[in-house]
């Protein structure tokens, strides 16, 4: 049995944080730190999927087509600043071994593809709190994640 020890209790070499621009999501981030203190070889992959617009196809305005195009433009560039902010955080927090990843997908095929292929210890996020009516149609993002994950999957609140 290894030995247990107060600066990197699980002795993890790698974790996965899903980041959005939510207060949960920022404790998931901050727990991240906590995970891999005291780790110096420890790697942090800090990712944030957005979710495709889909674009309805009617006969009006064929603009509209643009304007998704911008939308998820935008959203893109946010996603980018924000994760970029996050990475920067980890930096300032010790964490040396820090990447930034942005994905158009939804947020559960994103993070579950990029388990796979990072392969990290671990994988955190924060809890939504969708409520138990939207929960229980639809399924958290955490909960769906935790389903289908190849490791496991820590939930912050």
């Amino acid at each position: 049995m290894e030995k247990y020890t107060a600066s990197n209790p699980l002795k993890l070499k790698s974790v996965l944080v899903a980041i959005d621009s939510s207060k949960k999501s920022m404790k998931a981030l901050e727990f991240s730190f906590r995970l891999l203190s005291g780790n110096k070889e420890g790697r942090l992959y800090i990712l944030n999927a957005v979710n495709p617009v889909l674009l309805r196809v009617s006969g009006d305005a064929p603009q509209t087509g643009i304007m998704v195009i911008e939308k998820q433009e935008e959203e893109m560039r946010e996603a980018k600043e924000l994760v970029n902010h996050a990475v920067a955080h980890a930096k300032a927090n010790g964490i040396l071994n820090v990447e930034g990843i942005v994905k158009e997908a939804d947020p559960v095929r994103a993070i579950i593809q990029t388990a796979d292929s990072v392969k990290p210890d671990m994988i955190v996020l924060g809890n939504r709190g969708r409520g138990f009516r939207r929960g229980i149609f639809f399924g958290s993002v955490s909960q769906r994640v935790a389903a289908d994950s190849p490791v496991s999957v820590l939930i912050v609140k």
